[in-house]
C-alpha cells in the first residue's frame, strides 16, 4: 500500500509530497494541493502523472523483471520504461532488484515529468551510471535506441494513458533479437471489452461485442494485435500471463526473431461464438475456420461470433512458477498485493489453459435459483474429476473443463434455494 509519508518540498513550481511504494521513496505531486472535487480524477488533475491505485501493476514489473534476470546470463540487462510519469516504476526497478547487470532506462514525453524524475534521482541518492534519462516521445525512444544508440533493450515496459497500439511496432522493433520480454498495460478497456466495436476493430483489428466473457475475451483481442503487428517483423510472441486488473490489462509476453517461429503465431489464432441465451461458448482454430453460427441446445438460435483473438493458453506454467517464487522471496511488495497476486498466480496454473469461464451468479439468475458459494461448485466439479477453479476475471465465475450441462446441474443442486424446496 502506498504510504505518504508527509514531508513537502517545492520544485519548478510543482508542490510535492513524499511517499514510499514497496521499498523505496520519492516525491510526487501533493494530491491534497491538486485534487479537489469528487469528479476529479487524481492521476490527470496533477500536473506530473501519478496513479497509486497502480501500484499492483509496478509490483508485476518487479516481479517479472527479476524472473528475467534470474533466467538471463547476459552481462548486461537493458529494461525501459518507455512512459515513466514520476518515475515511480522505474525507481523501484532500480531499487529492489539487487542486480548489477541491469541498467534502467526511464522516458517521458512531458518536460516536467522528465524533470521531477531527474530531481527524485538527485534528491533521494538513485542517480547512477545504471540510470539513463530521456525526454522524447515513446516512438522516437524505441528508434533512437536501436539506431542511433545501438541499444537493444531486454526488457520493455508500456504503461501509456489509454491504448497501447500506437506504440507496439516500434517496441517490438527496436527489442532485442531472441528473448526479448514486452510488458504491456492498456487501460482503455471499453473497445476490448465490446462496448465500442469500431474502435476495437480501429485499434486492435478484432471484431468484439458485449459477451460473458468480456475481461478474457479483451486480454485475448489485445494479445493478438501485438502478436499480429510482431509477425510483420517476423517476431514471435509467447504469453507469460494475461491479466485484467481493476480497470486495466497487463501481458507479459516474450518476444523472439525469426520468420518461421514468427509464422506459428498464426496457428494460435481463431474466432469464438456464443449462445446469448446459455453462454455456452465455441471456439474455431484458424482465420478461415469459423466457429458454429447456432447454439447446439434446441431453440436457443443463433451464437454471435468475435474475433480474431488469441485462442491458445495465456499463460506459460514454466514462467509462471517461476513468477510465484519471485513473488514469494520479495519483501518489499505489499501483503495485501502479494496475497492478492500468488491467489491469481495458482488459480491460472491450474486452469489458466481452459478457454473462458461461466458465471455461477448468470446461471443461477437463469434457473431462477440463489447462487451457491462458489468453492461449493468447485469442489463439486472436483469430486467428479472436473478441473475446475476460481478466475481473476469474475469473482462470481469459474474456469472448469467440465461440460455446461454438468455445471447447471451442480448450480441447481447446490443452491440453497434448491435445498428448502418440498
Amino acid at each position: 500500500m502506498v504510504e505518504f509519508i508527509g514531508e513537502k518540498k517545492v520544485f519548478n513550481d510543482i508542490k510535492l509530497t513524499r511517499i514510499k511504494e514497496g521499498s523505496t521513496e520519492i516525491f510526487v505531486p501533493d494530491p491534497e494541493f491538486y485534487v479537489h472535487g469528487s469528479s476529479a480524477y487524481l492521476p490527470t488533475s496533477l500536473p506530473v502523472f501519478y496513479n497509486p491505485v497502480m501500484e499492483i501493476n509496478r509490483d508485476l514489473s518487479i516481479i517479472f523483471t527479476k524472473l528475467y534476470l534470474d533466467v538471463s546470463s547476459e552481462d548486461k540487462i537493458y529494461y525501459v520504461e518507455s512512459m515513466a510519469g514520476t518515475g515511480i516504476r522505474g525507481f523501484r526497478i532500480l531499487n529492489e532488484i539487487d542486480d548489477d547487470r541491469l541498467i534502467v532506462i526511464m522516458n517521458d514525453i512531458s518536460r516536467k515529468a522528465y524533470e521531477l524524475i531527474k530531481y527524485n534521482s538527485r534528491v533521494l541518492g538513485y542517480d547512477s551510471d545504471r540510470l539513463i534519462l530521456f525526454n522524447l516521445d515513446a516512438n522516437y525512444l524505441f528508434r533512437k535506441l536501436c539506431g542511433e544508440l545501438h541499444i537493444r533493450p531486454n526488457i520493455i515496459d508500456i504503461d501509456p494513458y489509454g491504448t497501447p497500439a500506437p506504440f507496439i511496432f516500434n517496441a517490438l522493433n527496436c527489442m532485442k533479437s531472441n528473448m526479448g520480454m514486452l510488458l504491456i498495460t492498456a487501460t482503455d478497456t471499453a473497445p476490448l471489452v465490446g462496448k465500442f466495436p469500431n474502435a476495437a476493430l480501429r485499434k486492435y483489428g478484432s471484431k468484439i461485442i458485449k459477451n460473458p466473457f468480456s475481461r478474457e475475451v479483451a486480454v485475448r483481442a489485445l494479445t493478438y494485435m501485438i502478436g499480429r503487428e510482431g509477425t510483420i517483423l517476423s517476431i514471435k510472441i509467447r504469453p507469460i500471463i494475461g491479466l485484467f486488473l481493476h480497470h486495466f490489462i497487463r501481458l507479459v509476453l516474450i518476444t523472439d526473431r525469426g520468420r518461421r517461429k514468427s509464422d506459428e503465431f498464426w496457428r494460435s489464432i481463431g474466432w469464438m461464438s456464443f449462445c446469448p441465451i446459455c453462454s455456452k461458448y465455441y471456439v474455431a482454430k484458424g482465420l478461415t475456420n469459423f466457429p458454429p453460427s447456432s447454439c447446439e441446445i434446441k431453440g436457443h438460435g443463433n451464437t454471435y461470433a468475435i474475433g480474431p483473438i488469441w485462442v491458445d493458453p495465456i499463460i506459460d506454467p514454466e514462467y509462471l512458477i517461476k513468477a510465484i517464487n519471485v513473488l514469494r522471496s520479495n519483501r518489499s511488495i505489499s501483503p495485501k498485493n502479494k496475497e492478492k497476486l500468488l491467489s491469481i498466480f495458482t488459480a491460472e496454473l491450474e486452469t489458466g489453459d481452459i478457454l473462458f469461464y461461466y458465471s455461477i451468479q448468470e446461471i443461477a439468475r437463469r434457473l431462477k435459483v440463489s447462487t451457491p458459494a462458489i468453492s461449493d461448485i468447485v469442489n463439486y466439479l472436483r469430486e467428479l474429476g472436473f478441473r475446475a477453479s476460481r478466475t481473476h476475471f469474475d469473482s462470481v465465475a469459474i474456469k472448469t473443463d467440465a461440460p455446461l450441462e454438468i455445471l447447471i446441474k451442480a448450480v441447481r443442486e447446490l443452491s440453497p434455494l434448491h435445498a428448502l424446496r418440498p
